[in-house]
């Protein structure tokens, strides 16, 4: 074989150069057992947060940032230190279990909410210092102590927004301490106990079966509808005391006695439930009154040629007075009142009343409905106790609004009344927060061109109501 040929065979079986090749094989194999651990590979191109996210982490550094600097603030005053010698030593997002942060002082009542905030802790001249506070930066900020209570002067918050807190606290979110601090003014007027010498027995949230709150007057009417409330029992020189309250804090409180009625000594509180009606014979005495001057003004009767042909005490279905105008609705409680009957040039008109004397009163005519000139001075259809009326027209009137319908158009298929689980009434929003406490409402379905609608609502005629859809049930 010639030297030139053997040449060309040892070039031929000489290697192939391929180094340019074999990092790009390296990474791969890499980037495929990344993959296949599922771990991040590190050569994919990294995902840029949205406008969203990175507006809303602003928000939240902000926030920390503002409620960090009013801790320091508090410690400058609290301890004296040196703002320049307050380090931060953490912070950590926390979820507290009510509205005391963490932190409840012993005197003090809270309302049972999962509270968003933050632990902070700072550190000056050698000691740490614990901070909890709320979501808000200017809200509610206390320094913690070891033994779990607010440190002597440590609520930093402003005196306003102090303020506000409590009575959102209280107001808004728990009637019961207010309810309570009533309780015990109250007794302190019956029995002149001291205030200290005043301890809570016990609290128990309760449903009454009427407006009375489980304590009868015994010349007294109620109406009949579930009223929320609670039962306190305060102890004072060796005696306990029963008071029964509504849901509402400044609404009806009575102090029950053993045998269920109400104690005589609390003439500086409004005591008298509402809806409670005494019938006596001055009340009826002024309907009639008024029933003979509404028939003067719609037949030109004369007032001596009027008589009375009788009176009936009469509990009425509902807000109607059993005489219900057809294009009214009126609230699905019993109301308590009389059916009288007048007499005049021969011909009898009845007139059916409540049983307040300044109350609603009614001609009604042999069809069972009002007559044309005969409503005079009549109250509000809706009452205290059952505020379903105006809780049906309010959603009638945003049902009119989203759906571009008019009022003849809607019909109401149902009202249920329903105790929700939390304040979102049963129809949470996704990024929504809520208090852990039973509320009492009702399930409004209305319908319009073949479709239903659900209101969810809370009791107050003019409080929360909500149009809920499908999907929000679902979730719940």
């Amino acid at each position: 074989m010639s030297e030139s040929l053997e040449g060309r065979i040892a070039g031929d079986r000489q290697p192939r150069v391929v180094a340019s090749a074999t990092p790009f094989v390296l990474l791969l194999i890499v980037a495929l057992s990344l993959s296949a651990c599922n771990i991040r590979n590190p050569f994919a191109p990294r995902a840029e947060p949205t406008a969203a996210e990175t507006a809303s982490q602003a928000q939240e550094d902000s926030t920390l940032s503002r409620l960090v600097e009013r801790a320091k603030e508090d410690l400058v005053q609290t301890a004296g230190a040196d703002s320049d010698e307050i380090t931060l030593v953490s912070t950590e997002e926390v979820e507290w279990g009510d509205t005391s942060l963490g932190c409840p002082h012993p005197d003090e009542m809270y309302a049972q909410m999962i509270t968003p905030g933050y632990f902070i802790v700072l550190e000056s001249g050698g000691n740490t210092f614990d901070y909890h506070t709320g979501a808000d930066p200017e809200g509610p900020l206390v320094q913690c102590t070891e033994d779990g209570t607010p440190a002597g002067a440590a609520v930093a918050q402003p005196q306003e927004l102090e303020e506000e807190v409590e009575e959102t606290r209280i107001d808004a979110e728990d009637p019961l301490p207010r309810l309570i601090e009533r309780a015990s003014e109250d007794l302190i007027q019956a029995t002149g106990a001291a205030s200290d010498a005043i301890t809570v027995v016990s609290t128990e949230e309760v449903e009454w079966s009427d407006t009375s709150l489980g304590c009868q007057e015994p010349n007294m009417m109620y109406a009949q509808v579930i009223t929320p409330g609670y039962k306190i029992v305060l102890e004072s020189g060796g005696n306990t005391y029963d008071y029964h309250t509504a849901a509402d804090p400044e609404g009806p409180l009575v102090h029950c006695t053993e045998d269920g009625t109400p104690a005589s000594a609390d003439p500086a509180l409004p005591t008298q439930p509402v809806g409670e009606m005494l019938v006596d014979e001055d009340a009826l005495t002024l309907l009639i009154e008024r029933a003979k001057e509404d028939l003067v003004q719609a037949t030109g009767a004369a007032a001596d040629a009027i008589s009375v042909v009788s009176t009936e005490e009469v509990e009425w279905s509902d807000t109607s007075l059993g005489c219900p105008d057809p294009d009214t609705m009126y609230a699905q409680v019993i109301t308590p009142g009389f059916l009288v009957v007048l007499e005049s040039d021969g011909n009898t008109f009845n007139y059916h009343t409540a049983a307040d004397p300044a109350g609603p009163i009614v001609q009604c005519t042999e069809d069972g409905t009002p007559a044309a000139l005969a409503m005079v001075e009549i109250a509000p259809q809706m009452v205290v106790a059952d505020p379903l009326s105006r809780l049906v027209e309010r959603a009638t009137e945003d049902l009119m609004q989203a759906a571009n319908v008019a009022s003849d158009e809607i019909t109401v298929l149902s009202t249920e009344e329903v105790e929700w689980s939390d304040t979102s009434l049963g129809c949470p929003e996704p990024d929504g927060m809520y208090a852990q406490m039973i509320t009492p409402g009702y399930l409004i379905v209305l319908e319009t061109g073949g479709e239903s609608y659900n209101y969810h609502t809370s009791t107050d005629p003019e409080g929360p109501l909500v149009h809920c859809t499908l999907e929000a049930e679902n979730d719940e």
